[in-house]
């Protein structure tokens, strides 16, 4: 998880809503939503607030920033937009230089601050406060204690999030008991907490040690009921059956959940890369890669770079150095900044 990314929307008020799409992960239909929007006025500042949490989706940081300075310069007394605008920079800090990380850190704390002065309680602005405390070194204004504390005002802000905030730092400090029992509460706090359970399933699918499957299992289950279109629970059912050599089940989840949500292929790659770690059934992980790369890739999956690069691991290990290559050179071709491709095209041309 990155460092920021944590401090996503929060719960949508109503399931037709920009922010419903975006809590459930649909960023390629929020866009959509928000575009005609745009098209009727381009001046609604709520619309190109939420347009950056779309384009940091994509990775897009530098469209990020613009919209929500936008957004702020259309609506400088709302704490969403200082918010929002506090965690593009954030973001841009975090993939920076650390001359450049200095002075967009510097941004995000002006926009912090302003926020919080708006409200206080602001959910999105304390999350990115926390992170950034939590993470930064003691001479740049880190303070775990104090990330600590914004994660127990923001546990009395709402019970949800907070069990959510305290998860995010047990995540980060490796310790296992503490994250489960945060994960636990929270699913416990908001039972209709799609992201809460999909969050301790994936703890138990990916995470913990030793892996627990069927727990995983049940409850990537129960967050397909609460929500049959977020590709989160089928990512994990893909992820368990493909370790667990379930092949049918495998077969069976992947077909369903193309027709749940057809515009999120995430549990091919995700099953893809299973099989690929586990050095099982690499004619399937090539289908199931090739199938994630016919589609257009949803915010905050993995990209298409990092797609064919997985693929030209696959075929290097099954000797098929010609075609590796390839896959590397359309990787870089795709993301020119993707240094995983890079070396590895650099190490097959040299070896």
């Amino acid at each position: 998880m990155s460092l920021y990314v944590f401090a996503a929307s929060l719960p949508a008020p109503s399931a037709d809503s920009v922010d419903a799409l975006i809590e459930s992960g649909h960023w390629k239909r929020a866009r959509q939503a928000v575009d005609v929007r745009l098209k009727a006025n381009p001046n609604d500042a709520q619309a190109h607030a939420w347009l950056s949490k779309i384009d940091s989706s994509f990775g897009d940081l530098s469209g990020a920033i613009d919209e929500a300075e936008r957004a702020v310069a259309l609506n400088p007394n709302s704490a969403a937009f200082h918010g929002q605008l506090a965690e593009a920079y954030a973001l841009v800090a975090d993939h920076s230089t650390v001359v450049r990380g200095v002075l967009y850190a510097r941004r995000m704390k002006k926009e912090i601050a302003a926020a919080l002065a708006i409200d206080p309680n602001h959910l999105d602005t304390l999350l990115v406060q926390m992170m950034y405390e939590w993470k930064a070194p003691t001479l740049a204004g880190g303070d775990r204690n104090h990330a600590r504390e914004i994660a127990r005002h923001i546990g009395h802000v709402s019970p949800l999030w907070g069990y959510l905030a305290q998860a995010r730092l047990a995540e980060d400090e490796g310790n296992d008991g503490a994250l489960e029992t945060a994960l636990r509460k929270a699913v416990e706090v908001d039972p209709s907490s799609y992201r809460a359970r999909v969050a301790l399933a994936r703890f138990y699918c990916c995470t913990a040690r030793p892996k627990r499957y069927a727990d995983a299992e049940r409850i990537a289950r129960e967050a397909i009921a609460l929500d049959p279109s977020g590709a989160g629970g089928w990512e994990i059912l893909a992820r368990l059956y493909a370790a667990q050599h379930r092949g049918s089940d495998l077969t069976d989840v992947l077909s369903r959940a193309e027709s749940a949500t057809p515009d999120d292929l995430t549990p091919y790659y995700a099953a893809a890369s299973v099989l690929f770690e586990t050095g099982q059934d690499f004619p399937h992980a090539e289908e199931y890669l090739r199938r994630y790369l016919g589609g257009s890739v949803e915010g905050r999956a993995p990209s298409l770079a990092e797609a064919r690069w997985l693929l030209a691991e696959l075929y290097e290990h099954e000797g098929r150095k010609g075609e590796a290559v390839r896959e590397l050179q359309v990787a870089i071709h795709l993301d020119p900044a993707f240094e995983p491709a890079r070396r590895d095209l650099y190490r097959l041309r040299h070896s």
